[in-house]
């Protein structure tokens, strides 16, 4: 995010960051990281899916190792140069 805005979800329990979105199968993944004031990332990293409940829109998490793997290396790939990885 080159404008250093923090766009923040909420959610009942936390709220969250967001980093990018992923496309994937023709669907839409969202990158999230629990929200801080600091500038640093510490490493955990939520992938949420959007999904439509009664034509309402909501993000669903991914619990799926497999599915979770595949997006985060496409969102690894899209950001090499915004973000230090280091896995």
């Amino acid at each position: 995010m080159a404008d250093n805005t923090k766009e923040v979800f909420e959610t009942v329990e936390e709220e969250y960051e967001f980093l990018d979105t992923v496309e994937l199968d023709g669907e839409t993944y969202f990158m999230l990281i629990p929200a801080t004031d600091s500038e640093e990332i510490d490493g955990e990293v939520f992938i949420m899916k959007l999904v439509e409940v009664n034509g309402e829109e909501m993000l669903e998490g991914v619990d799926d190792g497999a599915l979770f793997d595949k997006v985060y290396n496409i969102f690894k790939e899209n950001n090499k140069d915004e973000f230090e990885f280091l896995d």
